[in-house]
């Protein structure tokens, strides 16, 4: 028995994201609902920008910008307070899932595209910039940045299957983490920034060691992976 039905889009819900009290929603009906859950009413106000679905949605660190990705391969900046997008990006040729914000630097954004893109291009949200960008060779799925190092791990799909670690604003590859069979689809961080899992269509999760604690991280340092992990099938 759910807490609450929360009703109002009109297709299937691909995408949610936090920032306080506030739930954000992206759907197949292209909308993107925001909702203070301390609220009675239903729907708080709609944001309405991309053509196809919404399949990724970021709050900024400090929660006054939301970033949206869509099938229609575009990526909106929204302010927390309005209901047209700040910024438009169109740079990629596929859907735009895997989102991510930089702990370490204000307003720079990481995106990731599908496979006929493949690209993890970031931007700058203050100046509107696209700063960089760089051919994984396969589809992005997932991206998350490391708190404790400035380091930012991405997943991917066909056709390599594999996670990457990368040290930021260099981009050079520090690891390659292989061991799924189908496309890694979903990845999450844990709370001490240390370990993080990911998740396939093989219908295993797996657990990488792959960052360093908060105490022992120096400046300008990197990850200290580590391979060992464990599976649940």
């Amino acid at each position: 028995m759910g807490v609450r039905h929360l009703r109002g889009h009109g297709a299937r819900v691909g995408a949610l994201a936090w920032a306080g009290s506030l739930l954000s929603s992206g759907s197949r009906d292209r909308l993107i609902l925001n909702r203070d859950v301390r609220a009675h009413e239903q729907i708080g106000y709609k944001l309405v920008g991309h053509k196809q679905e919404v399949c990724g949605l970021k709050w900024s660190p400090d929660e006054t910008q939301l970033a949206s990705g869509g099938n229609d391969n575009k990526l909106l900046i929204w302010a927390a307070s309005g209901v047209s997008p700040l910024l438009r990006f169109a740079e990629h040729s596929a859907a735009v899932k895997a989102i991510a914000w930089s702990p370490h630097q204000h307003g720079l954004l990481a995106s990731g595209g599908g496979t006929a893109d493949r690209h993890i291009r970031f931007w700058s949200t203050a100046t509107g910039a696209a700063l960089n960008a760089v051919d994984t060779g396969s589809q992005v799925c997932n991206l998350v940045w490391s708190k404790n190092v400035n380091e930012i791990v991405s997943t991917h799909g066909y056709s390599q299957n594999q996670i990457v670690v990368w040290r930021y604003p260099t981009m050079a590859p520090l690891a390659t983490l292989t061991g799924h069979t189908m496309r890694v689809l979903y990845l999450a961080i844990s709370p001490d920034g240390q370990t993080i899992v990911t998740g396939a269509g093989d219908e295993t999760l797996r657990f990488w060691n792959v960052f360093p604690s908060a105490k022992s991280k120096t400046g300008g340092g990197s990850s200290a992976l580590n391979p060992a992990r464990s599976e649940i099938r």
